[in-house]
């Protein structure tokens, strides 16, 4: 994640370019790099009140390329602040749903082989169909009673409260 002034986020392509060589020249392969949103900082950075939040997802080879970006990004002048996270958790799929279509196909499809998530994809797509030919077939009088018993949670009675007002005596 980088914070970036927001006059330099108008000139996006520049900046994509600025931030693709900042990680390029580290080794990382980009998966994707994008603009999230302009937000008001809470303290002022650089005698900057406004900042731009961008994104990326990065493959690093080497393990002290994260000194190398973060130096980098120390030393130039369009990058406020930067955060580097490892994402491993993050399928290729998670990638591309916060990235939108600023993706790497290449990149992206490389991973997605190495990490093994084809049979992933494939096991939930099969779910999936197998889930959409059991909600699709029709269920006959006596499968019906038998779903609504087991589908649905057993029904709870609430007690009305007794009214206090009947049960008080004067004395």
């Amino acid at each position: 994640m980088f914070l970036v002034d927001s006059g330099d986020a108008a000139a996006w392509s520049d900046l994509a370019k600025h931030l693709a060589n900042i990680l390029t020249r580290s080794g990382a392969e980009i998966i994707g790099i994008t603009r999230w949103d302009e937000r008001k900082l809470a303290y002022t950075i650089r005698k900057r009140k406004r900042g731009t939040y961008v994104l990326g997802f990065f493959v690093l080879q080497k393990g002290d390329a994260v000194v190398e970006i973060e130096r980098d990004c120390r030393l130039s002048e369009k990058v406020l602040r930067c955060i580097i996270l490892r994402a491993d958790h993050f399928t290729v799929a998670n990638m591309r749903m916060q990235l939108g279509e600023d993706v790497h196909e290449d990149v992206a499809q490389r991973l997605f082989i190495e990490r093994g998530e084809e049979a992933l994809a494939a096991l939930a797509a099969a779910a999936a169909a197998a889930a959409a030919v059991v909600v699709a077939k029709p269920a006959g009088a006596g499968e019906t009673a038998v779903a609504a018993e087991t589908a649905l949670p057993p029904e709870r009675t609430v007690e009305e409260p007794p009214d206090l007002a009947e049960e008080t005596e004067t004395p």
